[in-house]
Order: C-alpha cells, then sequence, then structure tokens
C-alpha cells in the first residue's frame, strides 16, 4: 500500500497513528467510487461527519468536519449543472427544477446506497454507535467528496464522479 504523509496541520497531533489507520476506510472508498487520489487526504477530510472526533484536534481546518468540502463540492454540482442546463436554452425556472432534483436527500441516498459510503464515514461522536447514517450527514458527505475529487483531479473528475456516484447523469 502506498505511504502518503501526514499534512502537516495533522503531523503533530497526538492521534497520528489513528489518523494514518483511517486511512485504510479512505483507501477503501477510493475503490468503491473509482477515484484514485493524489492526495487522499483530501477524502479522508471529506469523510470526516460535522461532529467528528477530528473537529477535536483544535485544527481550525478540521473543526467542522467535511463542511469546508462540502461548500465546494456543492458549489462545483451547480456549476456542472448549469453546464448542462445552459446550452439548452431553457428558462431560469427548469434550471431551478433541475437543481432541486438533483440536490435532494433522496439523490445523496441514492448515491450513499449505491457506493455503500456510509461505512466509510467518520461519525460525530455518540452517533458512532449506530449504523444509520443520518440524510443530513451524507448529502454533506456526497458533496464533499465531490468537493474533495474537484480539488484533487479538476471539473472533469467531478463531473465523472458525479455519474458514478448516481446523483445525476452529465
Amino acid at each position: 500500500m502506498e505511504q502518503h504523509p501526514l499534512p502537516p496541520d495533522l503531523a503533530c497531533s497526538p492521534f497520528q497513528h489513528t489518523l494514518a489507520t483511517n486511512l485504510d476506510k479512505t483507501h477503501a472508498c477510493e475503490a468503491a467510487i473509482g477515484y484514485k487520489f493524489q492526495d487522499p487526504w483530501l477524502l479522508w477530510e471529506a469523510l470526516q461527519a460535522d461532529g467528528s472526533p477530528v473537529a477535536h484536534l483544535g485544527i481550525p481546518r478540521y473543526e467542522a468536519g467535511n463542511m469546508r468540502l462540502a461548500i465546494v463540492g456543492d458549489r462545483i454540482l451547480d456549476l456542472l449543472l448549469a453546464l448542462h442546463w445552459y446550452p439548452t436554452g431553457q428558462k431560469r425556472v427548469a434550471f431551478d427544477t433541475l437543481r432541486h432534483q438533483t440536490t435532494t436527500n433522496v439523490s445523496f441516498t441514492t448515491a450513499r446506497n449505491r457506493m455503500g459510503m456510509s461505512r466509510y464515514i467518520t461519525k460525530a461522536m455518540g452517533a458512532e454507535r449506530t449504523a444509520l447514517v443520518s440524510p443530513r450527514t451524507m448529502s454533506a458527505t456526497v458533496e464533499a467528496v465531490i468537493g474533495a475529487v474537484y480539488l484533487d483531479g479538476g471539473i472533469g473528475a467531478a463531473k465523472v464522479i458525479v455519474g458514478k456516484l448516481g446523483i445525476w447523469v452529465l
């Protein structure tokens, strides 16, 4: 297995061993989504639910788990939808309808079921006792994975992953 050093902001963590061990989960997720990250720590971050133990590392970048990447992923999904919608010449209401249908929790639940993503998520403390992942956490994680893929491989890679996740076929 390829070794990836801890990012500088995690290298000083007293939880280095646990972080490195969690990379195994990241590699399994890569296989499930069919994308090999140049920087697997982006995917690792995407799999940290808001409230997961990573929030307690004292590193501002990780205090909200995957929420920063989820914002990126949400905007990339909007961009991909807009690029598909624009050439159609349809009115704005058609874009809004498409966006609503695509970005609902139901769509993201489909992605979860298709790829089995819930088993890779590091849940909020206390929530790890249950096998269920809330729709809100699943949505944020799917968006964060899209954001991580975009930052790692660009818009083309993000477009492929959106299709593989079954959110919407572009």
